[in-house]
């Protein structure tokens, strides 16, 4: 096996892993929990958020781009992390009370203490999980994330299980904190000095503070709403996160499967024909793999929710649906961010992020009085608009033609909208008449199966690209 290969084979086992045990974990939580607990721990999730990325100002990405990183370069990294990390763990217990006055949420107070206790640790663990990223040791990052993640579900299920409530959410995440900082450590055998250098502070910074800025507003967008809905009823800002997480789910794979990996070898590819070459190809399989997710999943939303969460659970169905869209959308944008990344556009990233978050405010003023369904539909219409910007800087970097750009779109939208259609047609006459285990089971194998056989007439250049490596075992 190839080393390239190996990246994506070893980022795919972490992030399928992880996503399968935070996938299991969440449908146990929401089985033991209520959508109020689920709303109380989404309150402060845009304080979390931003936190997180302030704490690392976009050094972890100065780190990757740079060619040859020195251990200076990684000393002054994890220092800063660490005085970060320690002012904002303060911060959030200082904050703690007047943001449990302004939710009038009283339970808000411990929660924001529990945070800003484990948020020292987890930005320890930054530094030694930007090396592996950026010397492309993903089988040692796999074991680690893994790892964590097991223990700290775990042990959350056993606390809802306990009788803790939303502290079992709670704990889950400070669970992680600590089992990556433990980890990270024990796998690596690696630590960096204490020692601070200004120059290569100042270097890293000036690439990375771009991306932090954008970091910031990217999760002010993804968080207000559940923050808007908590002020008014911590269930309505549950079934909101709940939705978010199932639709961030699948496109949280293939954004660190594909596109997260793919920004050090992109970065690291220094022939200009090459690298486009590698850009496109994997604009179409981006493409081709988030569209078919999207609309299986759209097939899928009301069965699915009831067979795996309940019906305590059902107000989260639209919703779901709605935000299927911006995770399409999203997963686009991502990837063409990644372009713009390795050619150190990284101002441009921030000032279309800032135009972005601005519009999505706009909009959420406007139709938060018309309920939470329009609340997501203002989201949709500020990522597909700012999606349109990206997609035009993409033909002037890649040096495309209109045609170019439009023939590459609808290549690999045409084989999952005909499974698609297909499929919906079968749905009509057996949806009410199964329960909703088998709905979903019949849904998935008529979607894959018409879906192989339109691959089979058509053979898409990314499927018979696997199809390949598989027959010869690569």
């Amino acid at each position: 096996m190839s080393g390239g290969r190996k990246i994506y084979v070893w980022s795919s086992i972490d992030r399928i892993g992880n996503t399968v045990i935070t996938f299991g974990g969440n449908i146990i939580l929401a089985r033991l929990l209520m959508p109020a607990d689920f709303g109380l721990v989404a309150m402060v999730g845009i304080f979390i958020a931003i936190a997180y990325n302030i704490s690392g100002c976009g050094l972890s990405d100065g780190l990757i781009r740079k060619v040859s990183p020195t251990e200076s370069d990684y000393s002054t990294v994890f220092v800063f992390n660490a005085v970060m990390g320690l002012f904002l763990g303060a911060l959030f217990i200082l904050l703690s009370h007047p943001i449990a006055g302004f939710f009038e949420q009283e339970e808000l107070v411990g929660i924001m203490w529990a945070i800003g206790i484990c948020f020292f640790f987890q930005s320890l663990s930054f530094t030694q999980e930007t090396r592996m990223r950026k010397e492309l040791e993903m089988k040692k990052m796999a074991i680690v994330r893994l790892s964590a993640t097991t223990c700290a579900v775990g042990l959350g299920i056993v606390l809802a299980l306990m009788g803790y409530g939303y502290w079992a959410l709670v704990s889950s995440r400070i669970f992680l904190s600590f089992f990556l900082f433990m980890f990270y450590v024990i796998v690596s055998r690696w630590m960096p000095r204490i020692a601070f250098s200004k120059s290569s502070f100042n270097e890293m910074f000036g690439y990375g503070v771009h991306l932090m800025l954008s970091y910031i507003l990217v999760q002010i967008g993804r968080n207000i709403n559940t923050f808007v809905l908590g002020k008014y009823s911590s269930s309505a800002s549950g079934i909101y996160s709940q939705a978010q997480k199932m639709e961030e789910v699948p496109f949280n794979i293939t954004e660190t499967v594909f596109n997260w990996p793919f920004f050090p070898v992109l970065a690291n590819e220094t022939d200009e024909n090459r690298r486009r070459q590698l850009a496109q190809g994997m604009f179409g399989n981006i493409l081709f793999i988030n569209v078919t997710i999207g609309l299986l999943l759209l097939l899928l939303s009301s069965p699915g929710f009831r067979f795996l969460f309940g019906e305590k659970w059902i107000d989260a169905i639209p919703v779901f649906r709605i935000l299927i869209a911006v995770g399409v959308c999203t997963s686009i944008k991502y990837f063409l961010q990644t372009i713009l990344k390795a050619y150190d556009m990284t101002k441009k990233i921030r000032n279309i992020t800032v135009v972005e978050t601005a519009l999505q405010l706009a909009l959420l003023g406007l139709f938060f009085s018309k309920g939470i369904e329009m609340i997501v539909m203002s989201q949709v219409i500020a990522t597909a608009l700012i999606l349109v910007y990206y997609l035009k800087k993409y033909v002037e970097i890649e040096r495309l033609s209109i045609k170019d750009l439009f023939v590459s779109i609808i290549r690999p939208l045409i084989i999952p909208m005909f499974a698609f259609v297909v499929t919906a047609g079968g749905y009509v006459m057996w949806n009410g008449t199964v329960n909703s285990f088998v709905n979903c089971c019949v849904t998935i194998v008529t979607f894959s199966t018409v879906m192989l056989c339109a691959c089979e007439v058509i053979k898409p250049a990314v499927y018979v690209e696997y199809k390949n490596k598989l027959k010869s075992g690569k």
